[in-house]
């Protein structure tokens, strides 16, 4: 088996039945050669191999001599014969010649069925620093920390389980990548630590010819279409993404290098719109009444801008404002490989990433800076023992260290602040009133160290191609978490104006924010893909995982044993038990061609998958002895009396003592067949069954008393169930969850004109309340509303999208037979398009105000449905998307009986497009000329509305139902220029 672009060669001899196998193949183009002493040499060219591919290649020859060769086109099936494994293939056409916004790769994961991409619900943009900065994406209905990503074979993820991008939401270096595979179902043992998906990206390596590129890619204001939200025209942007790949032999078949780099610098503006007090409230004239606006407010009040907006005659009114955002990235990568020997070869890779941005935050003046720097290395050696056994070891270094900090420097902002040495806000959760003040989360780092060695051994025993192997890693977090620095809360407007907040949440004057977290995680596998006979091959697999509890270097950890009889938190270890050690994961895979060749091929599959409990989840959860929350209820202001606080009135985050592995039971059936025109239809029913998921709830309620059903009813001067404590955080794991989905998809590649690939998804996820759906959306929602009930919050999951279509294809214009300057012009056309459909995702009417009385001010409490009213409400207009009388308030002292994720939010539907011009150089010399348009149509996908339909009061919001902000920007153009050599 050769190598046509490294010049590499691998030797097998079959087995008595005519076997073969050549295991750990580099993706490229391939050539197979036969030999047998009385035939002639057979000889296959095209092979094409991409990363976690078989491909089967059958050798014909005939009676001559061994110096005569018989040379044939290899004809390889594109169905998959030998796997249940659901997955899709990002290959090197797609990265290359897709309209990619952001040239961000991860980004052409969402194109295979199944895969959604979600953003923060109220801005439209991700979530950064604390919930990873990267892309955001759910595989089959799992939560976004479930999915896992390699590189070369080794883990990426950042600190919080997603991808790992940077502070700028990108993933660069498309250049770098030659491809990438999403796996999404009953996948092999060699893969585990996460129950959802697997990106798995290769990079890109030198070969025996010398080739590169430069390239600029621009776009400013003037290419744009105005934003929805605009007042006037389009406002400033400028975005500049330039860099340059080349790769080589350095010793002909012998050592190669390959490297990479890439910059963007970025000056954009958007239209924010937010809720701010009206020319009117600020006066104390609200909705009904007037109130007597305090002194002891008025300057913060004073910080506030005039509202410019819709007027929601309430006391509150719209704010729009130009937001400026800035973005510089560097990013850099070196590939080099070297043949060592016949049978050994060697590779090693680093990457470095490093950005900083500048973002708004709720209103000016106040913003943050964000600042990141990843390395990713590997270096990996394989060594061929003999023909039928080959072994692959690795060993990496990988970092991720975001950092989040508050930049304002307020003229008199020292006089301000509640607490001398802290910054300050005031919220209030009456109608999405927006903050007033700084981060109150800020500053923020959360650096984390991978140390990584893994080995893999393939072995080939006639019909059984196995495969068993290890991952260690030894993982460090080290990290600053503020929970809260400084903060008011206020119930309404009028309690605003009058000074009066409800509430002080602010770290205690003796609460540490570091900590330095250590695990070790374990994983050994053992799979045996056996071919039984032609037409039917098992994939049977077994893999066992597990993950030391986490310590702190300093033995900062603590964790409330009871949180319903303890008196003080326990110092030590966080759990008394390790729910990982019996974190037993078989999997089973059929794929059957029961027809013959050319046939359907019927697949399915069932597997166990966990999702080990590491990284972000520790940081503020484990840490209840030493990051101590203070919640004073009904303050004085400005002085809340911080260093007097009671034990009383502070708060902790904590764990349950003895939780299990978050664990997802995988199965699915698929039936796929080969179509003439290299096409491929493949349809497939995927399922799922979620079991002991997280759930965050505040257990340490006022004292309930219970009706007759079971209803808890709480009263506002009860105490709490445990009064040595305030509010107590917990995270449990006895949430259940379900998916169900169909999924068709229809491929046509290795064409030299058009390759397509379009798929539809038609689901349902279904799950309680999931703690990180608030962390990756931030959907509130998501926190438990009544913490003794495990499925009082069960519904449709803030994943759900209910229909999605995923339609990506590139077509190369005909225009061989043009001569002169006719060739010129008509020559070397291309384009590409990118199509994205879906359906809303739900949210939840919210009320915003402790109406049951619990004590819980943080958990998104729910109304009452009005008899005879729809649960899902929809208007659908952007000043009103749902009717707010649809809900009335629920009798004080209980829950409200309004389910959770009722209300679906607006689809999306967005198409990019590019025209791509090649001009030949020189002999292996070329300039291509691209346009490509992003959102082409301009249509204004909105995000989700202002889920608080009530007033503290129990008067209806006027700005209930309305829609602040854009899930996707308005069209854009980029023109971009690559030279390639």
């Amino acid at each position: 088996v050769i190598n046509r672009e490294t010049g590499g060669v691998r030797m097998a001899t079959t087995d008595e039945a005519g076997r073969y196998r050549v295991p750990a193949l580099e993706a490229g183009t391939y050539a197979v050669e036969g030999t047998l002493t009385g035939f002639r040499k057979v000889v296959k060219e095209g092979v094409v191999l991409t990363i976690g591919s078989q491909a089967v290649v059958d050798l014909t020859t005939e009676v001559g001599q061994l110096s005569e060769n018989l040379a044939v086109t290899a004809d390889v099936p594109l169905v998959q014969t030998a796997s249940a494994e659901l997955s899709g293939l990002v290959g090197d056409k797609e990265i290359r010649d897709l309209p990619l916004n952001g040239r961000s790769y991860e980004a052409l994961a969402f194109l295979q069925p199944g895969v959604s991409n979600f953003t923060n619900s109220s801005t439209g943009t991700t979530a950064t620093v604390a919930n990873g900065a990267g892309a955001k994406m759910s595989v089959a209905g799992t939560p976004g920390d479930y999915q896992s990503f390699l590189m070369d074979g080794t883990d990426i993820h950042d600190h919080a389980g997603f991808t790992p991008g940077s502070v700028a939401g990108n993933n660069l270096g498309v250049d770098a990548i030659l491809e990438f595979r999403v796996l999404t179902q009953n996948y092999s043992a060699e893969y585990g630590r996460t129950a959802g998906g697997v990106v798995s990206a290769v990079t890109r390596s030198g070969t025996n010819s010398f080739h590169g590129s430069v390239f600029e890619f621009f776009r400013n204001n003037a290419l744009d279409a105005r934003e929805f939200f605009d007042q006037g025209g389009t406002k400033p942007f400028h975005r500049n993404q330039f860099g340059a790949a080349a790769g080589g032999p350095i010793r002909r078949d012998k050592t190669f290098l390959f490297a990479n780099y890439e910059g963007l610098r970025q000056n954009r503006t958007q239209t924010l719109s937010r809720t701010i007090l009206s020319t009117a409230g600020r006066q104390g004239f609200l909705a009904g009444r007037v109130v007597q606006v305090s002194p002891l407010i008025k300057p913060y009040l004073d910080l506030l801008p005039n509202p410019n907006g819709r007027d929601f005659a309430d006391g509150t009114a719209e704010f729009l404002w130009v937001a400026p955002t800035q973005v510089d990235e560097d990013f850099t990568s070196v590939r080099v490989d070297h043949q060592l020997s016949n049978s050994q070869s060697l590779f090693g890779r680093v990457i470095i990433d490093r950005a900083q941005s500048t973002q708004p935050n709720t209103l000016p003046p106040f913003q943050s800076a964000l600042t990141s720097h990843n390395l990713f290395s590997t270096l990996e050696h394989k060594f061929i023992v003999s023909p039928r056994i080959l072994n692959i070891a690795r060993v990496a270094f990988n970092r991720t260290d975001p950092l989040l900090q508050d930049q304002v420097n307020l003229p008199g902002d020292a006089a301000l602040r509640f607490v001398p040495t802290r910054t300050w806000s005031i919220n209030s959760t009456v109608a999405a009133f927006a903050d007033i003040g700084h981060l109150n989360s800020a500053p923020q780092q959360f650096a984390q160290n991978i140390y990584q060695y893994t080995d893999d051994l393939d072995i080939q025993r006639g019909p059984h191609s196995m495969k068993l192997g290890f991952n260690l890693e030894r993982i460090y977090n080290n990290n600053e978490t503020q929970t809260s620095q400084a903060q008011y809360q206020f119930t309404d407007l009028a309690s605003l104006l009058q000074a009066r907040p409800n509430r002080f949440v602010g770290l205690t004057l003796d609460s540490g924010t570091t900590a330095q977290f250590r695990q070790l995680f374990i994983g050994y596998y053992f799979q045996d893909d056996w071919k039984v006979n032609n037409a039917l091959t098992l994939n049977l697999g077994m893999r066992h995982e597990f993950v030391t509890i986490p310590t702190e270097k300093h033995v900062r950890q603590a964790n409330i044993r009871n949180v319903f009889t303890d008196n003080a938190p326990t110092f030590g270890a966080v759990f008394t038990r390790n729910p990982s050690l019996h974190d037993f994961a078989p999997r089973f895979g059929f794929a059957w061609v029961p027809l013959g060749e050319r046939r359907p091929v019927i697949r399915g599959g069932f597997g166990i998958y966990y999702n080990e409990i590491m990284g972000r989840l520790y940081y503020q959860y484990a840490r209840s002895g030493f990051l101590k929350t203070a919640q004073i209820n009904n303050p004085s202001f400005p002085n809340p009396g911080l260093e007097s606080v009671s034990a009383g009135n502070v708060s902790y985050s904590v764990w349950d003592p003895q939780p299990r592995t978050p664990t997802v039971y995988q199965y699915n059936f698929t039936v796929e067949q080969q179509m003439p025109w290299n096409t491929v239809v493949t349809l497939s029913y995927v399922g799922s069954q979620g079991r002991h998921w997280i759930r965050d709830r505040s257990p340490n309620t006022r004292l309930p008393q219970f009706l007759q059903n079971g209803t808890p009813v709480y009263s506002a001067i009860a105490p709490r169930i445990n009064p040595a404590f305030g509010n107590i955080r917990q995270i449990v794991t006895d949430t259940n969850a379900e998916y169900n989905g169909l999924q068709l998809q229809v491929t046509r590649r290795q064409s030299n004109r058009l390759v397509l690939q379009t798929s539809y998804t038609y689901s349902s996820a279904i799950t309680g309340s999931t703690a990180w759906g608030a962390a990756h959306t931030q959907n509130t929602s998501d926190i438990a509303v009544n913490p003794l009930d495990s499925n009082f919050d069960r519904s449709l999951s803030s994943f759900h999208v209910r229909h999605m279509v995923a339609v990506n294809a590139t077509y190369r214009f005909p225009g061989g037979g043009l001569r002169g300057v006719a060739g010129i012009l008509g020559k070397g056309w291309e384009t590409s398009t990118i199509v994205s459909a879906r359906s809303g995702t739900p949210f939840t009417a919210q009320l915003g105000f402790n109406r049951s009385n619990d004590g819980n001010s943080d958990t998104p409490e729910r109304p009452d449905l009005r008899p005879g009213a729809s649960t899902n409400p929809i208007i659908g207009r952007v000043d009103r998307w749902y009717d707010p009388t649809a809900f009335v308030l629920p009798v004080s002292g209980v829950y409200g009986n309004l389910g959770r994720n009722t209300l679906i939010g607006p689809n999306l539907i967005h198409v990019n497009m590019s025209v791509v011009k090649t001009f030949p150089v020189h002999e292996g010399q070329t300039v291509a000329f691209r346009s490509e348009f992003f959102n082409l149509f301009n249509r204004a996908n909105f995000g989700l509305p202002n889920r608080f339909p009530f007033l503290a009061d129990g008067s209806y919001s006027g700005s209930a139902g309305v829609i602040q902000s854009l899930a996707t920007s308005s069209r854009q153009i980029q023109f971009g220029l690559r030279y390639s050599f």
